[in-house]
């Protein structure tokens, strides 16, 4: 390695002394290549069932859909409506409302299994419920009154995989490949992460889970408090902190509640690729790099895939949507397909082009699938719906157009981890912008430095 090292440094003399730079092996090489294959491209329109839609009035919604262009209906399945007791499994009105799609509509499925629960449903112990810091549950008004379970405990979690392998083997028995693929969402915004409406999850069984994770990790109560600055006693008597938490002990935090988040992703993986191994699990989150990240839980979102076939993305219309999907793109393994949900009308600072964008630009940048979510068949639907025609006829077509490919000569971005968990993303997006100047695709090399074991 000291040879390698003095080489180098005359390499680097010799090539400074004829107008030349020097790289090292890891510059000169430079980040991997990702060749990812697209295939067929998927609109999707998602249908929720907080309120179970009567047959009348889904079917109304699929054909308003159909007859715009979208080739796939995403249905949206909450765990309580079928799992009332526990181990018994009732799917009517779901069963009639896929085979619409696939039978009559010849349309394809995607199937979006909620695993929020009403506050006074009893099959979620009152002490598996996530909290918030000051001991609030994980609730919200309007359809948000729902509770999620605590990550840490292992009932609950074998209770959802249990459900979870029930519901995927039923609707691929009797469906096939019809069903594109399963998507299993915690948070109530439906998605497969922490609620990022507040800090979670401080439940007891979360903090004890926080406690052990610390214990081992450094050993000693004295070794722990030289690293965060405290003087605990006991590793019983430690507390968490608050999600924006900086600081050592802020890391610990958010780094054993990403293992407690990707702990019951990978369970469902393995429920799902047990009873079906040739079906595709998805995990949506609301967005890797905004200012909601850390209470998401979202930073590692690579490591969060380890174990899924795509990563479905909440980007709202008004963001940089170049910069998403270049950020997403470079990182993830070409086994990996990437989606992204287009919001409901009127969002915050969002104009009808910035839902456009949002669409072409997903597709340009190498998405597999598209959706549209918090629509109905009504006048806005109708307003922007020349919007999804045009993304519509312009890929999912018999020649779409060329996708903007990162290749060797690709401007790069190097990112770390632990500067986006200290710091957000919000230089980095800067930086981006510079090099990406003309929608040049950039890639962006992240550096793990937080998860990785």
């Amino acid at each position: 390695m000291k040879f390698k090292k003095i080489t180098c440094l005359i390499l680097a003399s010799l090539l400074l002394l004829t107008g030349l730079s020097a790289c090292t092996d890891e510059q000169e090489k430079g980040p991997e290549i990702v060749q990812r294959e697209i295939g067929e491209r998927y609109f999707i329109f998602r249908i929720w069932n907080f309120y179970k839609n009567t047959q009348e009035s889904f079917q109304a919604l699929v054909d308003g859909a159909a007859a715009t262009g979208f080739n796939a209906i995403k249905i949206h399945i909450p765990w309580e409506s079928v799992e009332k007791t526990a181990g018994t499994y009732d799917y009517s009105g779901y069963d009639e409302m896929v085979d619409y799609v696939v039978n009559q509509k010849k349309l394809k499925v995607a199937i979006s299994i909620d695993f929020s629960r009403s506050e006074e449903d009893t099959l979620i112990p009152k002490e598996c419920v996530q909290l918030d810091k000051d001991g609030n549950l994980c609730s919200g008004g309007a359809y948000y009154n729902r509770v999620m379970f605590s990550f840490s405990c292992d009932h609950c979690v074998d209770m959802a995989a249990n459900f979870y392998k029930n519901a995927v083997k039923h609707f691929n028995d009797l469906y096939g490949d019809d069903i594109l693929f399963y998507l299993p969402a915690f948070s109530q915004y439906c998605e497969t992460e922490y609620w990022n409406a507040g800090d979670y999850d401080y439940c007891d069984k979360s903090i004890v889970a926080f406690s052990e994770y610390v214990r081992n990790k450094y050993g000693t109560i004295d070794a722990l408090n030289d690293a965060w600055g405290s003087y605990y006693s006991d590793f019983n008597k430690i507390k968490a902190p608050s999600c924006s938490e900086k600081s050592v002990w802020g890391e610990d935090w958010y780094i054993f509640r990403h293992r407690q988040l990707k702990s019951v992703i990978d369970s469902l993986a393995a429920a799902q690729k047990e009873v079906c191994p040739d079906t595709k699990i998805t995990i949506q989150l609301g967005c890797v790099w905004d200012s909601a990240i850390k209470k998401r839980g979202t930073i590692g979102f690579v490591d969060l895939c380890e174990n899924v076939d795509i990563i479905w993305l909440d980007d709202a219309p008004a963001f940089n949507h170049q910069w998403s999907m270049d950020y997403i793109r470079s990182s993830l393994p070409a086994n990996v397909e990437i989606a992204q949900e287009i919001d409901g009308p009127v969002q915050q600072n969002a104009s009808k082009e910035n839902y456009r964008d949002q669409g072409l630009t997903s597709f340009e940048r190498e998405a597999k699938y598209l959706s549209i979510a918090n629509w109905g068949i009504n006048n806005d639907y109708y307003e922007y719906e020349n919007v999804w025609k045009e993304i519509i006829q312009t890929w999912l077509t018999d020649n779409p157009p060329e996708v903007l490919k990162i290749t060797e000569e690709s401007p790069v971005l190097e990112i770390k981890l632990s500067d986006v968990f200290k710091k957000g993303t919000g230089k980095f997006q800067k930086e981006y912008e510079k090099l990406a100047e003309g929608g040049v695709p950039v890639r962006v090399v992240v550096i793990d430095d937080m998860f990785g074991e």
